[in-house]
């Protein structure tokens, strides 16, 4: 509705009287009466009985287009688990797909029924938008990619289980929910199925030296000296070979770092994500229309007096400086698609313990507009402003100038479509890929002008301690393995010269 200013030459527009609207409202209630419903299918759902372990579900069906959606029980965040496999439908987007985000478009999701666990908490499609989707999409940015990015990996894959282990840690209970009792009869019936443990071995990761890392600091560090950009997020890369099972190093990692939003997704045969993220990216009601994003940005390492340091972390210049311009980044996107008025900050600033270090979190909120969809959100936010920096174009750009190599999945988005038609997503950081024996990681930070590159590559050797951790630990159990082998009474015999084996 326009309305028209003093000395405006346009019309003033009145608002209808209340009898008109009265009138209106009849009709439209008259015309709707008329109109045939159509019932949207239930979603249905099967309590389980008994306890759930979602780790040796997991491990059972590796191998099967396994999802995994993991969250630690610690918080409303990570209230719950999903574990599913063999996916009814997979759609992907290849690299170099100018509309990424069109994966969205059109998902089929089913409605509410008589289930007890609301459908918006309940995945429908699980998956992935990985980073490089900004440089597929090439939106808004004015330069070509620099770095070679392979075809064979999608910068966007969402899979949909008809049925999938729904685990409840704030209730402790467990159910099986599917589009129907067929469905929920299938999985039911894989929840007995056994399979070897999961082994894998990992070679020790080689993460780029810390002069190179620090040396792009610096460039990026003049390019905010020169007034391109506010803030940057720059990554370092860790790489490895691995044999075996990926899943055997996701379970050691989430040994080594609880987080509400866990994540293992099977992309093809020879594809695995791994995720250890805290950071919610979005949360999209449907139904509602309400909007939440939770940015982190602000690091402390974690040395034993959790409020000590996170007073510490709240009054350190640089780390607020970092957190409050992502802030008014992600505010900023929301408004895309926000209801004029309704963005805004609703937490500021909390900071949030996890293993070896604390987080600076924020959350903002507000409601999109009623022609919103899932594309429409993606194209006015991704990537995440906390991983990207401001202003995030020309921020994205620099990131291709300066980092090595292409991120891939890392820093991408990663979680589900919901049942009624919401979204959930967290942001893809602690997050390795495995792909035909090879794994890569990488560890990054936000700098602000006021960044010191010596302490800037010390912070993503911390965020790489969830890796480096899990893989010492597979380590050190393949050697308590073999101690076990090797101790045993036959071998010891064995040793001692006794050449039979009879106890």
């Amino acid at each position: 509705m326009l309305l028209a200013g003093e000395g405006s030459s346009h019309p003033v527009i009145h608002a209808p009287s209340s009898a008109t609207q009265a009138k209106r409202r009849r009709i439209v209630r008259a015309f709707t009466s008329r109109v045939p419903r159509v019932k949207e299918p239930a979603v249905r759902a099967r309590e389980i009985d008994g306890r759930i372990d979602a780790a040796a579900l997991a491990a059972g069906w590796r191998g099967r287009g396994l999802a995994w959606l993991d969250g630690d029980g610690s918080s409303a965040q990570g209230r719950w688990s999903f574990v599913g496999c063999e996916p009814v439908e997979v759609r992907s987007v290849r690299w170099g797909d100018a509309a990424p985000y069109d994966v969205l478009r059109g998902l089929s999701v089913r409605g509410s029924g008589d289930c007890e666990i609301d459908p918006a908490d309940v995945p429908a499609w699980i998956g992935l938008v990985a980073y490089d989707a900004c440089w597929s999409s090439g939106s808004g940015l004015r330069h070509a990619p620099r770095l070679a990015r392979s075809g064979d990996a999608p910068v966007a894959s969402f899979a949909r289980y008809d049925a999938l282990i729904a685990i409840d840690a704030q209730r402790g209970r467990a159910w099986i929910v599917g589009d129907d009792e067929a469905a929920i009869d299938r999985l039911a019936s894989r929840i007995d199925e056994r399979a070897s443990a999961p082994r894998a071995r990992v070679s020790r990761p080689i993460g780029e030296p810390a002069e190179v890392h620090r040396a792009a600091i610096e460039r990026a560090l003049e390019h905010i000296a020169a007034g391109e950009i506010y803030q940057v997020n720059l990554a370092r890369r860790w790489s490895a070979t691995i044999e075996g099972d990926a899943i055997a190093l996701f379970l050691a990692m989430r040994a080594a770092s609880p987080v509400p939003f866990g994540a293992y997704l099977e992309l093809g045969a020879d594809r695995a994500i791994l995720a250890r993220t805290m950071e919610r990216f979005l949360r999209w009601d449907a139904r509602t229309r309400a909007i939440e994003t939770r940015p982190i940005k602000g690091t402390i390492a974690r040395a034993g007096d959790d409020r000590a340091e996170a007073a510490t972390l709240r009054s350190d210049a640089k780390e607020r400086a970092e957190h409050a311009m992502i802030v008014d980044l992600m505010r900023n996107d929301l408004g895309r698609i926000a209801e004029v008025g309704t963005v805004h900050v609703e937490r500021v600033m909390d900071v949030e313990p996890y293993v070896g270090l604390s987080h600076l979190v924020s959350t903002v909120r507000a409601t999109t507009r009623e022609d919103v969809d899932l594309r429409a959100i993606l194209e006015a936010t991704f990537p995440p402003g906390s991983i990207s920096g401001t202003p995030k174009l020309r921020a994205i750009e620099i990131i291709e100038a300066l980092e090595r190599f292409p991120r891939g999945a890392y820093c991408g988005a990663i979680g589900h479509v919901d049942r009624a038609g919401g979204l959930s997503l967290a942001v893809a950081i602690r997050t390795a890929t495995v792909a035909r024996g090879e794994l890569e990681y990488f560890a990054g930070g936000g700098l602000v002008e006021a960044s010191v590159p010596e302490r800037e590559v010390a912070e993503t050797e911390l965020k790489a301690r969830v890796l480096l951790d899990a893989v010492r630990a597979l380590e050190e159990e393949a050697v308590g393995a073999r101690a076990t082998t090797t101790d045993d009474p036959f071998r010891r015999r064995l040793r001692a010269g006794q050449r039979t084996l009879d106890p």
